[in-house]
């Protein structure tokens, strides 16, 4: 069969099909033949390369599904690089990503009725790749979701990273530039433990890039994109000899798009004359000189240095398709060509206060129409004062108004009397938190009790339920005008970490896909039919009074628990209601963590330096924190903002550095914060 083979190698060029058919009676081989498994291994992926080279989309898909049974007598993991392998043929063939789809969903089928985990995660992936790159975002998002499900349980971080940086492109085309530097920030911190490939490295360098140019932070982005470049290249040059001609043009356009940025990058931030210097920084950059993007930009960057809209009108239709091409370039050379705009108009009315329209066309050398859109834009984004005054073609052009400050030290006033309140609130809640683990029957418990925020404060209910546990108090203050519930924490952190079982149950049920910690739940729904009747009493005795819901450890659980099932019954409680927690475990998954955050009320999570308990249940069980995080790190208060889990704060700590001490040093002074 090696003739059969020697045949079909020489007639692959000048008779394509009549290899095809020898490449096919090597793979189909009867089972009884001699021909050897490489043999056909080798047929199969020939045959494949044939196809791509002849852009025969439906013959690759025959190709693949015909070939299972061979699939099937090689071992899991050959066959899984063979799949993968066969799957990609398909980019070189134009128009062909639906059928692309469809064979890798026909192939995620086979590997799931062979129970081949492996090959399923691998394709699934590729899948969503496929997706993204069809702007299929939904069923990407959800394939992502159940991705990182599996991928976490299974500690897998090198996909945990090409999974993460996926989530975070997908984000990226949605303009969902929060969400997608989260899943960037999730893949970096993965690829921070492990040994991550110079082509994944260069891509997170690049999505990073990328995302800061969409912040407008081209500095920052330039050295990604370089950094990118110069990655692949060291990679390439070392992986010459070995690699395929596909994977060095691969890494070769890779490296041309991050020159291109970086040129971008001196565009945006008007520099067009470092331009001319980037060619220097190394054969890479030289070699990329007469290509067609690069000569673009810099047709682009000339007009730029002359303020010459005709020049950059003419740069953008000279080059269309590969100005237009690139998502990133095209938005911001759209920018930049508005900025252009609005910089010249200004110039060209800055001597005057009537001027016709027509003149200032004529001026510019755009259409009327094109010039009076943009003049009203501008109008409206008070770039200048003035009117359109379009019954005698005129614009009007008025001097600056008076700037008037009252309005703005009026709203500073404001919001400093609100950030007081919040202050008062905040330390008011900490004190009665602590309060839970010592008040008697009496409220006169030293110091808690007696301080200027609770002093005067009226316990209208208690409770002390045994099994399962729960502990705590409900309370009123006329002097601070406040209505506060707490619970209480655990005795014993570290036994009942012992102890503990992390199963998740569905709750509430008004919030599909939220589920919450069994045992938490359990606890709070011993007790909720007289707390919740008290509070409800209360609400209506008291209809001005904040209430405040509060909580140490498993009572801060309780807390955010009982704080949503009384939001549910008493919707208008959402603008009277502020959350406190301290040293709190997670309580449920990802839907009611963002269900928390969707409340819009004040949500205050205290985790002190490196306390174990605020990071179990860990997330790879399914679980996951509410924002607004306040850290208390090195006496020093950290607000972590609106982001989960963020990393900036004691998500950071690493699980080697965890502390059951810690827990018990929210007694101290530090409990209190000033918002």
């Amino acid at each position: 069969m090696a003739s059969s083979l020697d045949q079909a190698n020489a007639a692959a060029a000048q008779s394509p099909q009549q290899a095809a058919k020898l490449y096919s009676s090597v793979l189909f081989a009867e089972p009884s033949s001699t021909v050897s498994a490489s043999e056909r291994e080798t047929a199969l992926l020939s045959l494949a390369t044939l196809y791509e080279r002849m852009h025969d989309a439906a013959a690759l898909t025959n190709l693949i599904n015909s070939s299972q049974p061979f699939l099937v007598t090689v071992s899991k993991a050959k066959s899984s690089k063979l799949i993968r392998t066969l799957v990609d043929r398909f980019n070189g063939i134009p128009g062909a990503l639906q059928a692309q789809i469809s064979t890798c969903k026909g192939m995620l089928e086979w590997a799931k009725s062979g129970n081949r985990e492996y090959l399923r995660q691998s394709l699934e992936t590729r899948l969503v790749s496929l997706y993204l790159d069809s702007q299929m975002y939904t069923e990407a998002l959800a394939l992502i979701s159940q991705l990182l499900s599996e991928l976490k349980k299974l500690d897998d971080r090198m996909q945990l990273v090409e999974v993460h940086l996926l989530e975070s492109r997908v984000y990226l085309a949605l303009k969902n530039l929060p969400k997608s530097r989260a899943a960037l920030t999730s893949a970096r911190t993965a690829a921070n433990s492990i040994y991550t490939p110079p082509p994944l490295q260069a891509q997170l360098d690049l999505q990073s890039g990328t995302l800061h140019s969409e912040e407008g932070d081209y500095k920052t982005a330039y050295s990604y994109f370089f950094e990118t470049m110069e990655g692949l290249n060291v990679y390439a040059n070392s992986r010459n000899a070995g690699e395929s001609s596909g994977a060095a043009a691969n890494y070769e356009q890779q490296q041309l798009q991050a020159f291109a940025y970086m040129i971008l990058c001196k565009i945006m931030t008007q520099q067009p004359d470092d331009i001319t210097s980037l060619f220097a920084t190394g054969k890479t950059a030289a070699k990329f000189r007469d290509r067609q993007t690069v000569v673009a930009l810099q047709a682009v960057a000339k007009a730029q240095k002359q303020r010459s809209l005709a020049d950059f009108e003419k740069a953008l239709s000279e080059f269309r398709d590969e100005l237009q091409s690139d998502e990133l370039i095209r938005s911001h050379l759209t920018a930049l060509y508005d900025t252009l705009m609005e910089q010249n108009l200004v110039r060209l009315i800055e001597p005057y206060s009537r001027v016709e329209i027509t003149h200032i066309a004529k001026l510019i050398g755009l259409p009327i129409g094109v010039v009076e859109n943009k003049l009203s834009q501008m109008i409206l984004d008070k770039v200048f004062y003035g009117i359109l005054d379009q019954g005698n073609g005129c614009l009007v052009v008025f001097p600056e108004p008076r700037h008037d400050s009252t309005y703005d030290t009026t709203l500073d006033t404001i919001k400093s009397l609100s950030n007081v309140v919040e202050s008062l609130y905040a330390k008011a809640a900490t004190l009665y938190a602590r309060a839970s683990y010592v008040l008697g029957d009496k409220w006169d418990c030293v110091p808690n009790c007696l301080m200027p925020e609770t002093i005067g404060t009226v316990v209208d209910y208690k409770w002390h339920h045994s099994s399962p546990a729960s502990v705590g108090y409900i309370a009123h203050n006329d002097y601070t005008r406040i209505i506060v519930v707490v619970f209480r924490g655990s005795a014993d952190a570290e036994d009942w970490i012992q102890d503990s079982e992390f199963s998740l149950e569905p709750w509430p049920g008004h919030i599909a896909g939220s589920m919450v910690h069994h045992g938490f739940l359990s606890a709070y729904q011993s007790v909720a039919g007289n707390v919740t009747a008290t509070i409800a009493r209360l609400i209506a005795q008291y209809p001005s009074y904040k209430v405040v819901f509060a909580g140490h450890s498993l009572g801060g659980a309780e807390s955010v628990i009982c704080a949503v099932d009384m939001l549910q019954r008493h919707p208008q409680l959402r603008t009277r209601t502020y959350i406190y927690t301290y040293g709190m475990p997670r309580v449920g998954n990802d839907v009611w963590a963002d269900s928390i955050d969707a409340l819009g009320i004040p949500t205050y999570r205290v985790v002190y330096e490196n306390d174990l308990v605020p990071h179990i249940p860990f997330q790879w069980l399914g679980y996951m924190h509410f924002a607004q995080e306040v850290w208390i790190h090195r006496n020093q208060t950290v607000f972590c903002g609106k982001e989960q889990e963020s990393p900036r704060c004691s998500a950071n700590v690493g699980i080697g550095d965890y502390s059951v001490p810690d827990h018990s040093q929210y007694s101290l002074a530090n409990w209190a914060f000033t918002v």
